[in-house]
């Protein structure tokens, strides 16, 4: 048994790649000369060829590709294993950004998130043999590893609507219901819960992670088609809430999608802390 991890980058930044799991990963623009990977070693270009995140282009007919490859961040590497996931053998699937690992080595840490030093070092660490081993371990008794969670005393939705623009969150729970008419009854856990894995890193299997992506990226084309505008941008218009690039709500509903798939379909899963690397 084995993992097929991403790990999607926009800038260069130290990584391992060597691992043997973890696999370093870009979206370049189509651009003649825009291929080119963010730094030195082996990246895969998750923009390049079909399908890949492009299929939702049309949604961002109105700005430029930079901006909606901006827009995508690490959902454009989530569509590409989403879609080539039956040319693997690996059981088990997980995306996460550049900086953000799961610590799977022996702990006795008890934070939600530690940080750890942005060095080759750190990310041999966290992407090196003994954590791919250790994953595995937990997978054969789990349905999920993820990061464990915060509780900030409020619900998701409270949370969430401190920052963000409302328009995207309400659009974004009709479409939870709509893509699975079964969560209606489970819902209200956005609304009640304050319990949730910000951040959220996970390694989980292949039959999961296909169902669970399929219903986000199904949730994000009903927001797409029925909001007012699907870039928000502050430097062309005011906004009244105080995230500085609401145009990045697309991942921060999967950020807030993937705990209430685990409560909705009643995963077993095992926590771990998270790894930010500053």
């Amino acid at each position: 048994m084995s993992i097929k991890m991403l790990s999607h980058f926009h800038t260069d930044f130290p990584f391992n790649h060597d691992s043997t799991w973890i696999t370093a990963t870009y979206a370049g623009g189509t651009g003649p000369y825009e291929w080119k990977p963010p730094g030195e070693g082996k990246f895969i270009n998750v923009n390049f060829g079909s399908p890949s995140i492009m299929d939702f282009r049309h949604y961002y007919s109105s700005v430029s590709e930079k901006n909606f490859l901006r827009a995508m961040g690490v959902e454009a590497s989530t569509y590409w294993l989403l879609k080539n996931s039956l040319n693997f053998d690996q059981e088990y699937f997980g995306v996460t950004s550049y900086r953000r690992y799961l610590l799977l080595i022996e702990n006795n840490i008890r934070e939600h998130k530690i940080i750890m030093p942005a060095t080759k070092e750190s990310c041999d660490i966290l992407s090196g043999e003994e954590s791919k081993q250790n994953a595995l371990k937990i997978l054969e008794k789990y349905d999920m590893i993820i990061n464990r969670p915060v509780d900030y005393g409020i619900s998701m939705e409270e949370q969430y609507l401190l920052y963000e623009l409302p328009e995207y969150w309400n659009l974004f729970k009709e479409a939870i219901v709509k893509v699975n008419p079964s969560y209606k009854k489970h819902i209200n856990i956005l609304t009640t819960r304050s319990l949730c894995h910000y951040e959220g890193v996970f390694i989980t299997k292949r039959e999961i992670f296909h169902r669970m992506m399929n219903e986000y990226f199904d949730i994000m084309q009903y927001v797409w088609k029925n909001c007012s505008e699907v870039y928000p941008d502050k430097t062309h218009k005011h906004y009244d809430c105080s995230e500085p690039l609401p145009w990045r709500y697309s991942g921060f509903l999967n950020e807030r999608f993937v705990p209430f798939f685990i409560y909705a379909n009643n995963l077993n899963i095992f926590e771990v802390p998270l790894v930010l690397l500053k």
